[in-house]
């Protein structure tokens, strides 16, 4: 019998990259422990305020 699954291992920075590129979406696995849960949660939290902040033109001092 055929697995569709795989367990693997990713460092974080990794992960934030491919969260932050749209290369990977919260749909696409799923956190096998509590810990590793809370990360991915920071990490999308963190490139959801990277995106706003991209959008609305802010520099970090001030507007475009």
């Amino acid at each position: 019998m055929e697995n569709n699954m795989v367990q693997i291992a990713i460092s974080v920075n990794i992960l934030a990259s491919l969260i932050e590129s749209g290369c990977i979406h919260a749909v696409d696995f799923r956190c096998l422990n509590i810990d590793s849960k809370k990360t991915v949660w920071k990490l999308f939290l963190s490139a959801l305020k990277l995106t706003k902040k991209n959008e609305s033109g802010y520099q970090g001092n001030g507007y475009v």
